[in-house]
């Protein structure tokens, strides 16, 4: 795997309707060009190449910006087909994210490792008026596009948010960003 195969692939993928079908072992060979390419750098780094380790850093940049990109527009293609309930041609790990989508579609359960209830309060002081209660969020927030790192009133920092995530924030700043057109409010079931 290289930079011009990511961009191969970004091409074909924006390209397509349809996900471009991936080698098994495509995210552990990306994962080895990572680690390629920090070596190399770190290896020029200590040589005392610095036009070398530029280049290996300019590498890396550009080979995570293609891959944010191809793993952004394969999540958009993952959640149409969890939709349609059509498995497209997915790796293994994409596979677990349809299922994942595909059982929150149906309102199936998802199997979630759930923390015991007597160990809570080891960890969590109790307040004066009683034990802590956690409440279920009622609402999320899809963010539309790539934001900063922002402050709620009591100047807690939230963020950065990337277009599409899903987040759960205070209803004051969900309020603000929706005004803005900036996120999307969605209701969560109980």
């Amino acid at each position: 795997m290289d930079i011009v195969k990511l961009r191969e692939l970004l091409e074909a993928e924006l390209s397509s309707p349809e996900l471009t079908e991936l080698d098994e072992e495509f995210y552990e060979e990306f994962d080895s060009l990572i680690k390629a390419l920090k070596l190399g750098a770190e290896s020029s780094r200590e040589r005392g190449e610095d036009i070398e380790e530029r280049l290996y850093l300019a590498q890396l940049g550009i080979a995570e910006k293609l891959m944010r990109e191809i793993i952004k527009i394969r999540l958009h293609k993952i959640v149409d087909l969890a939709v349609e309930g059509i498995p497209g041609e997915l790796t293994a790990e994409e596979k677990k994210i349809f299922t994942v989508l595909r059982a929150f579609i149906e309102r199936e359960e998802l199997a979630v490792p759930e923390v015991a209830e007597e160990k809570l309060p080891e960890r969590v002081p109790e307040n004066q008026a009683g034990p802590l209660k956690r409440t279920a969020p009622s609402e999320a927030y899809i963010i539309k596009f790539d934001l900063p790192k922002i402050l709620d009133p009591e100047l807690k920092e939230y963020g950065p948010f990337r277009a599409g995530d899903l987040v759960i924030i205070p209803r004051s700043l969900g309020k603000v960003l929706v005004e803005r057109d900036a996120a999307e409010r969605i209701r969560i079931a109980p």
